[in-house]
């Protein structure tokens, strides 16, 4: 398996709204913060891929729709009464794949709740996907739950063949000599990865290497 455009997108809570104007105009002005930070990293790393062909979308998050459902936990407090079903809440972080779908060929998507050293699931999961599709394009995104703290969206793609500046990706079975990293920071690491020994990531007792395939 291989992996392409490794994209760490971080963005400051004040410039979010400018931030998603400037790259979708007015196209997303409907939907919820957490979809649009998943496109705004989503489609950066889309950008920067080349490839075509059947598409699976995979991302995980350990917190969800932080401002939908504190919007509408505010709405039940002033109410006092359920202002939505919980189904309303517990699909927003979902919408994502769908607004993808309207101009990629997306044919399967997922979104995970995860905890952070459980990120050896998406690569995981990616090569099971890529029996039935072309890409698979994996994220790890988190919305800031305070002023001081970014917006999270970390993607990449996997793909079953090697391309031009793909990283080959695979498990390994040296725990001894992987660092240790999370759902945070697996994806900017290899983002930054220069080097001709193989880069080994740990996420709990799971390993993967990433290397170079020239």
């Amino acid at each position: 398996m291989y992996l392409l455009a490794p994209t760490a997108l971080r963005v400051a809570p004040g410039d979010f709204p400018a931030r998603v104007r400037a790259r979708f105009a007015s196209e997303l002005r409907r939907a919820g913060r957490f979809a649009q930070l998943c496109l705004l990293g989503a489609q950066a790393c889309l950008d920067t891929a080349d490839g075509d062909g059947a598409l699976g979308v995979l991302w995980a998050t350990g917190l969800g729709a932080l401002d939908a459902t504190r919007a509408a936990l505010d709405e039940d407090l002033r109410r006092g009464e359920p202002a939505m079903p919980f189904t309303f809440i517990a699909m927003q972080p979902h919408l994502a794949g769908a607004l993808l779908a309207r101009s990629h060929p997306v044919t399967r998507t997922a979104c995970l709740y995860l905890p952070a050293d459980a990120w050896p699931s998406l690569p995981r999961l990616a090569q099971r996907w890529l029996a039935e599709c072309d890409r698979v394009l994996v994220g790890c995104v988190e919305e800031s739950g305070s002023g001081g703290v970014a917006h999270r969206s970390d993607w990449c793609l996997f793909r079953k063949n090697p391309a031009a500046g793909a990283l080959r990706c695979e498990r390994s079975a040296r725990p001894e000599n992987a660092a240790a990293a999370t759902a945070e920071d697996w994806i900017s690491r290899v983002a930054a990865w220069r080097g001709s020994a193989p880069l080994l990531l740990r996420g709990g007792e799971d390993v993967w290497s990433f290397a170079s395939d020239g």
